[in-house]
């Protein structure tokens, strides 16, 4: 093991980690707007809107996200004549696939108890919610396969440079768990804090 090799590419691994933040947070509000639209519309009394939005849920949980990712970029431009960009298909595979987790973790069942039941549902689902982000984080590695300048791709590229695969992916590894225990223990205060509410 030789992690100096990996220094002089600090701005790469730098510039990847802004890229993964920017599709994680990107992804992470169309997930939760949309998650909660959806959980809303499942309740109104419109049976044929209930089976479209069930339909929509099982397609995103039933399909792996990286066939998602490569439909939304590789086969779009076949379908529509348009060329997404490699960020716009990434928050949108992203941000489609947690909102259908996220209306499954959050169903509030009156509309004309809006403002008793989403905080009650928000307590109880605010954990759930954190480990949707923690997923989405994880998930945007899967970028790189379509060539998105993620922190995964950084690493490939750095593999390539170095011929050293060990250290690069190591970094990356290193950086996603420190990300992720911030997230986790974030989670676990936020917890207590609805607890004690």
């Amino acid at each position: 093991m030789n992690f100096s090799v990996i220094e002089p590419y600090a701005p790469m691994f730098a510039s990847g980690l802004a890229v993964t933040l920017e599709v994680t947070g990107a992804a992470l509000v169309l997930a939760f707007a949309l998650g909660f639209l959806i959980a809303v519309l499942k309740v109104l009394p419109c049976k044929p809107l209930r089976i479209v939005l069930d339909f929509y849920t099982s397609i995103f949980r039933g399909i792996p996200l990286i066939v998602l990712l490569f439909i939304a970029y590789f086969a779009t431009p076949q379908l529509t004549g348009y060329k997404i960009s490699m960020f716009a298909a990434s928050v949108l595979t992203l941000g489609l696939n947690g909102s259908a987790t996220v209306s499954e973790t959050v169903r509030p069942y009156h509309l004309m108890m809006w403002e008793i039941i989403i905080p009650q549902a928000l307590r109880s689902v605010a954990p759930a919610l954190v480990n949707e982000v923690i997923t989405v984080l994880k998930s945007s590695s899967l970028v790189a396969t379509i060539g998105l300048m993620d922190m995964m791709r950084a690493a490939q590229s750095v593999q390539a440079l170095t011929y050293r695969a060990f250290e690069p992916f190591i970094a990356v590894a290193a950086i996603y768990y420190v990300i992720v225990m911030v997230l986790v223990a974030v989670s676990r205060r936020l917890e207590r804090r609805l607890k004690q509410n």
